[in-house]
């Protein structure tokens, strides 16, 4: 019997999310991320647990950089799929349902959450974190009536 994980049926692919970070960052044509200069070429590959990510050479400075060089994406132990997963979701769901979801631990998406977050909007702050919280059935005592001694 296949024991199947539905959550894991929306996980992007690696290998498509790779494709993804390429067009966006570069458009087709890979550009040093130290000196922005397109006079690289193919310097071999490198594998990040079942994915090959296409390393480069620039031939201006002479450094070697993949397309997650200085990007959220190269900090981070999860997959590309995981990542692109939670980038999505976390907008409207928590930490905690997002590592549910994925079967992984809840520290390990926060990280990764902060770290998006600071990307995006400069530093994380309590500020930048506070939001309208609806609460429902709230009980609240509008009297003294039925206490002891009243």
């Amino acid at each position: 019997m296949i024991v199947l994980d539905i959550n894991r049926l929306f996980v992007p692919r690696d290998e498509d999310c790779l494709k993804v970070i390429e067009e966006i960052r570069w458009g087709g044509q890979p550009a040093c991320p130290y000196c922005n200069s397109t006079n690289v070429k193919r310097n071999g590959t490198y594998q990040r647990e079942s994915l090959i990510v296409p390393r480069y050479k620039c031939n201006n400075c002479g450094k070697t950089f993949s397309p997650l060089t200085g990007t959220v994406f190269e900090r981070h132990k999860l997959s590309l799929g995981e990542m692109f997963y939670i980038i999505k979701h976390m907008v409207h769901m928590s930490a905690n349902e997002i590592a549910s979801d994925l079967n992984l631990d809840y520290k390990t998406v926060e990280n990764f959450v902060k770290d998006v977050m600071e990307i995006a909007h400069g530093a994380v702050s309590i500020e930048k974190l506070c939001a309208i919280i609806e609460i429902d059935e709230i009980y609240v005592n509008s009297g003294e009536k039925g206490k002891k001694g009243v």
